[in-house]
């Protein structure tokens, strides 16, 4: 699973709009829309359901949701104390 493609679904989440989200993150539009495809086609199932110009989440959607922010979180907390302590070489490996 890439990490780029799990932020990339949370921005999607939180904008509710593939134009808006691809704008925020300086990607385009059709690799946004792949990323979260290839992301689906991972975990084997729908994240997102189209409602007009919009997308919202299923419920697969939110319950990832809630697991990836929490995720995330923590990834960003662990670096940024690796950075400050410099000791920040080396992976950080994610499970």
């Amino acid at each position: 699973m890439n990490l780029y493609h799990l932020r990339y679904f949370v921005t999607l989440a939180k904008l509710e709009h593939y134009t808006k989200a691809a704008e925020l993150l300086a990607i385009t539009q059709p690799s946004l829309s792949h990323a979260i495809s290839s992301l689906e086609k991972e975990l084997g199932v729908k994240l997102f359901e189209k409602e007009g110009r919009n997308v919202v989440l299923t419920k697969c959607g939110q319950a990832f949701l809630e697991d990836v922010t929490k995720s995330l979180d923590i990834l960003d907390s662990s670096i940024n104390k690796l950075q400050m302590t410099g000791t920040g070489e080396g992976r950080i490996d994610i499970a």
